[in-house]
């Protein structure tokens, strides 16, 4: 394709003055996960659909020199089964994170859109890292009276904030998130953090967070892997604005046994004194490469009002 002169010009001057800055290393990371599978839910209908997470990702750093580099995070979630952005209307188009920022020797510090400093750590205390519909009880049950940011996009994620993720330092690490905005007729900034030790063998985790409407939480978080057996538990309370306050509880393991790994969890959830949910899960994911893999889930799941539930699925995932 033949470039105008303007075009020309303009990729001279940037060469001319950018020197040594044009010299930098950088370099742009398309990523991302596929998954699919069919699976009854709790009402008894059968889908075809993702039971995971499907995500296309685009990331990427620039060496500024010094120890200094830029990054930038731009990640998409989608229905495998229609091709529609998860959350379609309801959520942002970027629902993922979309984040730019800087990392060194302190760490790193991102601004934009992106998980909270309690939710992007405790996918490690859960069997199936908070990624099964049909089967994590993290899923059904962790964050029960909390959303990280109940204007901006809701969930675990937080709108038009600073996230900051220090350096390890003795196997531990600081995990911040911060919205300086405060919503129009907001209770105050939604803030949270969490202190991570993760000696690679042991991992452990105390978050805390308030969102702008006055909800908290705190997290209390362990994993241990011993040979081939992982196991995890996590403690998760948190109480909305109005004064509701739920307690629970969930406990995770997982074997490695070759190709094959299997999967428990366990959780149960007290709100206002009341058992709301018990979740009893097993699973089987079995990888036939490094990227692609087949699992089969199933749970039974106990509700108050609705009585006791058995939901399963099988699933096909790929990574890329």
């Amino acid at each position: 394709m033949k470039l105008s002169t303007s075009i020309r010009c303009l990729l001279s001057m940037g060469l001319l003055l950018g020197g040594g800055a044009a010299m930098a290393q950088s370099n742009v990371m398309i990523s991302g996960s596929l998954d699919v599978g069919v699976f009854r839910d709790k009402a008894s209908v059968t889908h075809l659909g993702t039971i995971k997470r499907s995500h296309i990702q685009f990331d990427g750093s620039e060496d500024l020199g010094n120890g200094l580099a830029a990054t930038f995070k731009l990640r998409q979630r989608l229905e495998l089964d229609t091709g529609a952005l998860e959350g379609a209307g309801s959520k942002p188009a970027w629902h993922g994170e979309t984040t730019v920022g800087l990392k060194g020797g302190f760490g790193a510090v991102r601004l934009g859109r992106a998980v909270d400093a309690i939710q992007s750590q405790d996918w490690a205390f859960d069997a199936w890292d908070n990624f099964s519909r049909v089967a994590s009880p993290a899923w059904d049950l962790w964050h029960w009276n909390y959303s990280a940011d109940p204007v901006g996009g809701g969930s675990g994620r937080v709108a038009n904030a600073v996230f900051f993720d220090s350096a390890k330092f003795s196997n531990l690490s600081l995990h911040v998130s911060f919205s300086p905005e405060k919503p129009e007729g907001a209770d105050g900034r939604t803030r949270a953090a969490s202190l991570v030790y993760n000696d690679g063998t042991t991992r452990a985790m105390l978050g805390a967070g308030k969102n702008s409407a006055g909800a908290k939480e705190t997290s209390i978080g362990l994993r241990s892997r011993l040979a081939g057996v992982t196991l995890m538990g996590m403690y998760n309370v948190s109480e909305s604005a109005a004064g509701s306050k739920a307690k629970v509880t969930t406990l995770g393991a997982t074997y490695a046994l070759g190709a094959t790994t299997l999967k428990a969890g366990w959780g149960s959830a007290d709100v206002d004194g009341i058992k709301k949910q018990r979740v009893v899960s097993v699973g089987a994911n079995y990888a036939l490469s490094k990227r692609t893999g087949v699992y089969v889930d199933v749970a039974s799941k106990r509700y108050v009002a609705d009585g006791t539930k058995q939901v399963y699925g099988v699933g096909l995932t790929h990574s890329f």
